[in-house]
């Protein structure tokens, strides 16, 4: 058996109030061997973060650990100085996050955080620091290191910026890497290629890794053995193989049965492609100076109706979404909203149409102004496009938000106060707030666990029946557009290169790329 490089023992952490601590995670025992990968996995709010953030105690005030020890070999982390700390965080444990655009400094190089972190934690002088910074660049599969070193954080895709994230991480050689959903927020091709490459550092490195996840279907295709947390509790631990075979928690069996894949039987809807055309682009071109976003996209939404459309980051598809809700305008060609070109109407018609026109963005949180409640989140379309007064605007606040499964109390309350899950609902209540026809879906589920995502699309396809939505369904989950949209639409550099049915895209997919994006799926098959 392979040597123990990290053991929690009975860790308990709470948030200070006053004299008064409320518990929040409670009694976690967790061993790392090295080489070990190890899943931890549980909904939005569980405890897992937290958790891994007490390993180097860098939980935010007022978090406090109440109990238990965190064992670095012989070192007890919990109660270790702040000198000795400075040495492990960066060092021999290392942290990569979900969003690495927020922990990348905007206004430096990424060659010079990168060599920050090794003159931090080696021997290494400015020029050898330079030196290895290159090579640790070439190591994750960044194209042209020597060159891409001097280039800033905003300027590399959301998957490369994800490896500049594991190259500082890998830098000092960490016998430990605590991987918090560090593919969440990727598509499925950018995701199989950076667990891939954790996988192969990992083996290479002989480093163990404590993977953060939401995801069983990721969890099963990178690690070995699994925890799971449900209300700060670590609820059932095992090999993942017997632990996926046969659950032995029911929140176990929650999760797997929440889990969408390729084998989920999509829900009944509205056949594809048939009523009236709502919403049309034609021959549309996008081009920002010398980019080219959206590249002779023609693509026609019929009311009442789910299209799905797909592909991996910096595809095109949020540029197209955009068009077609009149937010940008095409460089040419035609977008058509009943029948009516977009491009002929008036700022103050466009206006009046946007009505009709509404969106979902992936981050429910940030989505939401913090410093206003969800009375107020809700009811402002009603003040602009309606003119009601507050009393009516309360109504139908109530309203909205019993359409969306939340209790009218929740009027009251601000964002922070709100799961993520319960934050997407209001964005859903304020979107449907003016009885829209068209409602565009931008990775509207991505951001979210297996369990709420489950319930979010089961809201949205209960809303559609009820309120006769359209929907363009955008997302990089090929899985969960197959159990939403009767047809789909396949983006690669700026154009639709396939569109079809559900049963011809994914029973007999006939360009490259498609076959592409299916074959990068994660299944719940352990690797053996």
């Amino acid at each position: 058996m392979s040597e123990e490089v990290l053991r929690l023992e009975g860790l308990d952490l709470g948030v200070r109030s006053g004299k008064q601590v409320r518990p929040l995670v409670h009694g976690v025992n967790l061993t790392l061997r090295r080489g070990e990968r190890v899943a931890l996995v549980g909904e939005s709010g569980s405890g897992k973060t937290l958790t891994s953030l007490a390993v180097m105690r860098l939980n935010p005030e007022p978090t406090v650990r109440t109990a238990g020890r965190v064992m670095l070999g012989a070192t007890d982390l919990a109660t270790a100085p702040e000198r000795e700390l400075e040495r492990v965080r960066g060092g021999t444990v290392a942290m990569i996050y979900q969003d690495p655009l927020s922990c990348l400094n905007p206004v430096r190089t990424v060659g010079n955080q990168l060599v920050e972190a090794l003159r931090a934690h080696t021997d290494l002088d400015a020029a050898a620091a330079r030196r290895r910074a290159v090579e640790l660049l070439d190591e994750v599969g960044v194209p042209d290191p020597r060159t891409r070193i001097a280039d800033y954080p905003h300027q590399f895709s959301g998957g490369m910026r994800q490896r500049v994230m594991i190259a500082m991480a890998i830098s000092c050689e960490p016998d430990v890497l605590i991987a918090d959903e560090p593919t969440t927020a990727l598509d499925v091709t950018t995701q199989a290629r950076i667990l891939a490459l954790l996988d192969d550092l990992a083996r290479r490195r002989g480093m163990a890794v404590l993977f953060i996840t939401h995801d069983l279907a990721v969890a099963a295709q990178f690690c070995r053995r699994i925890c799971v947390m449900r209300d700060g509790r670590v609820v059932e631990t095992g090999e993942l193989r017997s632990v996926l075979a046969a659950p032995g928690h029911a929140y176990t069996r929650q999760l797997l049965d929440a889990v969408v894949t390729l084998d989920t039987e999509p829900a009944v809807g509205t056949p594809a492609g048939t009523g009236e055309v709502l919403v049309e682009a034609e021959d549309v071109h996008r081009r920002f100076g010398s980019v080219t976003a959206v590249a002779g996209v023609s693509l026609r939404v019929h009311r009442g109706e789910t299209v799905g459309l797909v592909g991996e980051s910096g595809s095109g598809k949020s540029t197209l979404s955009q068009l077609l809700l009149g937010l940008d305008r095409p460089t040419s060609g035609t977008v058509r909203h009943q029948g009516t070109d977009l491009a002929t109407l008036s700022a103050r018609e466009l206006r009046r149409r946007r009505r009709d026109m509404q969106v979902v963005l992936q981050d429910p949180i940030g989505s939401l102004n913090r410093r206003k409640t969800v009375e107020h989140i809700v009811g402002l379309p009603l003040a602009v496009h309606e003119g009601l007064s507050k009393r009516e605007r309360r109504a139908r606040v109530a309203e909205l938000l019993g359409l969306v499964g939340l209790p009218a109390s929740f009027a009251g309350r601000y964002p922070r106060e709100l799961s993520g899950g319960q934050c997407q609902r209001v964005n859903i209540a304020r979107a449907i707030a003016l009885e829209p026809s068209f409602l565009v879906l931008d990775e509207a589920v991505s951001a979210v666990d297996v369990v709420i995502q489950a319930q979010i699309l089961d809201l949205l396809r209960d809303l559609q029946q009820r309120l006769g939505l359209t929907y363009l369904f955008v997302s990089h989950d090929l899985a969960v557009v197959r159990s939403m949209a009767p047809r789909l639409a396949v983006m690669y550099r700026g154009e639709v290169v396939e569109e079809g049915t559900r049963e011809e895209i994914f029973g007999n997919p006939r360009h490259e790329y498609t076959r592409t994006l299916l074959s990068a799926i994660p299944t719940l098959d352990v690797p053996a």
